[in-house]
């Protein structure tokens, strides 16, 4: 098996050989799946990621999800600390601005969401595996945050050029509960680690 960071090297560059027209073909398709979730529709406070270069494309998803009136969060990464902050949004042009790494996210003073409120949370990888378990972007930010909000569904959005048979993950690496692809929604039964429960 590689290392995370060859792995990581190697997938984001699959996922950077799809055509934009590809990547809205199948952020679509993705995004109807999570859509129709159950666990999505019962949500009232979801937590989404702000699209990066090639990843799925949630702007569309996150209007959809305001719409139906859900409350929106999204996270504001503190670099100094390495954490999350769930703030909400309302206004995709007017809340969000650049942010660390050059992703956007909620401009400084956005109104921060309780973290036993959030029902669900998106999460993001370079790489997903079969299990749940998944590659980053190699800060640790979202395995920190994920252990204090046991009680969020936790839902892997990506393509399924970034999925493989494993990856390596350590004790505090943290699996979800689903992931969701163009191709559907594949769940897992993992029991949750002691300390990771509600």
């Amino acid at each position: 098996m590689k290392c995370k960071s060859d792995l990581r090297g190697a997938i984001i560059a699959r996922r950077n050989a799809l055509s934009p027209a590809e990547i809205a073909v199948l952020s679509r398709a993705a995004c109807d799946h999570l859509l129709s979730l159950p666990e999505f529709v019962a949500a009232r406070v979801v937590m989404f990621f702000i699209t990066f270069g090639s990843e799925v494309d949630t702007l569309p998803l996150i209007r959809s999800a305001m719409d139906l009136e859900k409350r929106a969060l999204a996270p504001r990464a503190v670099r100094s600390t390495k954490l999350l902050i769930p703030c909400e949004i309302t206004d995709l042009d007017r809340d969000l601005a650049p942010g660390a790494y050059g992703i956007r996210a909620p401009r400084a003073g956005c109104r921060m969401a309780k973290l036993d409120e959030i029902d669900l949370i998106l999460v993001p990888a370079a790489v997903w595996a079969e299990d749940g378990y998944r590659v980053g972007y190699g800060a640790g930010y979202y395995d920190r945050f994920l252990r204090f909000v046991p009680r969020a569904h936790r839902i892997g959005l990506g393509f399924e050029v970034q999925v493989v048979s494993q990856v390596p993950h350590d004790e505090h690496d943290l699996p979800v509960d689903m992931l969701v692809t163009e191709k559907g929604v594949r769940r897992f039964s993992h029991r949750r680690a002691k300390g990771d429960q509600e």
